[in-house]
This record gives C-alpha cells, structure tokens and sequence, in this order.
C-alpha cells in the first residue's frame, strides 16, 4: 500500500484523542499498588516487550492458567493496564496475567497489532515483525518459566488489540481455548482466514453507538475493513457448531446516568460444552465497560468469568478423555486431549512428576517423546502421520498409564 489509508487515519486520530483523555481520567484515580515486572524476549531478533504479573501466593508446583490482555492502537502495556486491571483477580483466581506491548511499525511508529503480515488494509501492511509469532513464543516462555497450564491459555484485547485477539483466535488457534473481545468487530482479512480447529469459546462486548468501530462493520468507497458484529459472531456460531437460536437477558441498568444500557446475548452448543456470549451496550461507544462508558459491567470481570472456564476441548466440564488410574487404595485422574488430536495433545497429570510422555505407533515404535516437571504436558503432534497411537506417560517411581490416541489432519 502506497500510504495510510483513510480509515487507519481516522482511528490513529481519534485514539491520539482518546488515550491522553484516558490517562488525566487515570491520573485522577490512581491504581492500587501491587509487584509488576517489566520483561522482554527477542523474537526474530526483535526485542519484544511486556509487563508479568505472578499472582500472590503462587505455587511454583502448581500449572496455572495463563490470560493475555492486549492494549487499543497507539497505546502500550500500561495503558491496558489502567483500562482492566486484573491483578486482584489474578490473585484470587490463580492465573499468570501479561499485558504484552506491540511493536512500533516501521513507517509510522504507532504501536498496533498487525493482523497479518500481508495485506492493504489497516494494520495489515507487511511488517518486518510477527506479532502471532510474539505471542506464540511468549506462550512457549511462560510455560518453560513457570510451567503454565497449557490447555488454558486464554486472551482478550480492546479495540485494535480486540481485533488482534480474533486473530490469534483465528491463527493460533491450537494454542488459544477462549477470547474475550472488546469494541471490535472482526477483520475482514481475519474473517476471510479464520481456521478454527477446535472448539473456542467466545465473548465480545460491543457498543452499538461506537465511532471508531462501527457496529455494523465498515465500509468504505466500497471497501469492506471490519465485518458486522452479525457476521463476526455467525462465524463463531458456525466454527463451534453452536444452535443459531440465542438466548437474550437483559442486565440490570445499575448505572441509569452512563447514558447505556446492556442486554448479554448468548449462543450454545447442544450439549453446552461451547458458547459464544455477545454483550450489546445499546447506545455504548468505544468504551471498556466498568472503567469508563458503560458501567453495567466490568468487562474484564466478566470476560475472565467466560473464559475460565474453557480448555481447548471446551468447557471444562465436558472433559474428552478422561482416565481413572488406581494405585492401592487411592484413584488417580488423568484427562488426555483433544482426543482425536491433530497439533496438539495435551496430557494433564496427577501431579508435576517428572514425567516421560512418549507416543508409539503401531509397531511399538517411540515417535514422540518428552519429559516434564509440570502436570499438563504437551505434545506437538503437527508433523505426525494420521493414525492409531498409544500414549504412555511414566514418571521415577514406576507409576505409568497408557491410552489410545487417534491422530488426524
């Protein structure tokens, strides 16, 4: 693309606008005090930035879920910081939180997430960096540092960084089981390249008066940049095969003088082990509900209520495969999943062990094998023929299960 185009223009304006409006709002309520880290990690010899937060009264034997949360355009790690801080949920619920910064791109300097590495729509030019691969390489550090929960890996974003999370959605999606997304419909380039390969709950939380991303999508001098809210979600209704009828609730209207009210709009799957949830602020702008906008709800609340309660084989309650193990008088539980598998498959533990996991094929040949001191192990199945497996996971003690494991592609 020869230049910015009209509509990136507009958005980078109004969030130059919006972002220092953001901060004297902030400055005037200061944040509550807790321990953050300032870390960095090169990918592709880039230094790529963010902020960690490791919960109060972290077990380090513990696996715990892992929630990325991603800043608007022209902002930065502090910024979503301010907007949904989650470090007091952080230590009551237990989960590792990133608030990861993007890379300034190299004509503008702006920090926003680019959806794709090609393209000629906004935030779509081709960059010499790949923030898909950012975050997958932050996964893959988090988990070699603290020994993550690799089944509940979860993110949301605002704004741009709400259209970079349906990507991951969308590009990563064996390594993402659910996303929150706030004021942003999809990516026609994200929409267009969606692979969804296992079910992938859903949240977005949406104004219906927004200026900056419209509700009903954009389109301009007949060129269509963000799809529809409808179309967003049909796609995710499809992708998770969920019932096209949805349930309506309307939220109690707490704050009648924010000029908003919200009705939450729910889609499900017939067994319920899959949803999509769409917050509909009537008459919402670009707000994150609870910190400023609508203050029906705290948006970062209620996503993290959604998603928590996902793994990449759906809801948790729905478990795949799970595995009962009796050693005297005690039962041990093993879950394995997705189970059939295709890039991934995960084997959750009864403890952190070390264990050897090791898939062999039809001949009782070992074609994958790998140690661990942690109780969710993963292993990466992208490279292995389709067929029939067993799965053997064994630790020091001669404590050992096996299972059968179909991989597809």
């Amino acid at each position: 693309m020869g230049g910015t185009s009209p509509i990136a223009v507009l958005y980078i304006s109004a969030m130059r606008y919006l972002l220092p409006t953001l901060g004297l709002f902030f400055a005037l309520n200061p944040l509550q005090s807790q321990s953050l880290t300032s870390e960095s990690i090169e990918v592709d010899g880039l230094n790529r930035t963010y902020l960690k937060y490791i919960p109060a009264g972290f077990d380090e034997d513990s696996s715990l879920p892992l929630v990325m949360s991603f800043h608007g355009g022209a902002g930065n790690a502090n910024d979503q910081l301010a907007v949904a801080d989650m470090r007091s949920l952080a230590d009551q619920d237990q989960f590792i939180l990133l608030y990861p910064d993007a890379y300034p791109e190299p004509l503008e300097g702006e920090t926003n997430w680019q959806v794709v590495v090609a393209g000629d729509l906004p935030f779509t030019v081709p960059t010499a960096h790949d923030d898909i691969g950012f975050v997958d390489a932050l996964i893959d550090e988090m988990d070699a540092a603290h020994g993550i929960d690799l089944n509940r890996v979860y993110a949301m974003g605002y704004s741009n960084g709400g259209g970079f999370t349906f990507d991951l959605a969308c590009r990563l999606n064996d390594r993402i089981a659910a996303i929150g997304v706030v004021a942003r419909t999809m990516y026609i380039e994200s929409y267009e390249a969606c692979n969804v390969t296992h079910p992938t709950a859903v949240m977005t939380i949406l104004g219906t008066a927004d200026f900056i991303s419209e509700y009903n999508g954009i389109v301009y001098e007949g060129t269509e940049y963000y799809v529809s809210a409808e179309d967003s979600h049909q796609l995710w209704i499809e992708a998770n095969g969920l019932e096209t009828t949805a349930s309506e609730t309307e939220v109690p209207d707490i704050a009648s003088n924010d000029g908003s009210n919200a009705d939450l709009i729910s889609w499900s799957s017939p067994d319920n082990c899959i949803s999509l949830e769409h917050y509909r602020i009537n008459g919402g702008g670009h707000d994150w509900p609870g910190t400023f906008g609508n203050m029906d709800i705290v948006a970062h609340e209620v996503i993290w209520d959604f998603v928590k309660d996902y793994g990449l084989s759906g809801h948790l309650d729905c478990a795949t495969s799970s595995i009962e193990v009796t050693d005297g008088a005690s039962k041990l539980e093993w879950s394995v999943y997705p189970n059939p598998a295709s890039n991934q498959l995960n084997i959750s533990t009864p403890s952190r062990g070390p264990w050897l996991c090791t898939l062999f094929n039809a001949k009782g040949q070992a074609i994958l094998q790998k140690g661990a001191n942690q109780s969710t192990i993963t292993l990466e199945c992208r490279d292995v023929a389709p067929g029939l497996y067993l799965m053997r996971a064994s630790d020091g003690n001669g404590e050992s299960f096996s299972t059968s494991i179909l991989i597809e592609h």
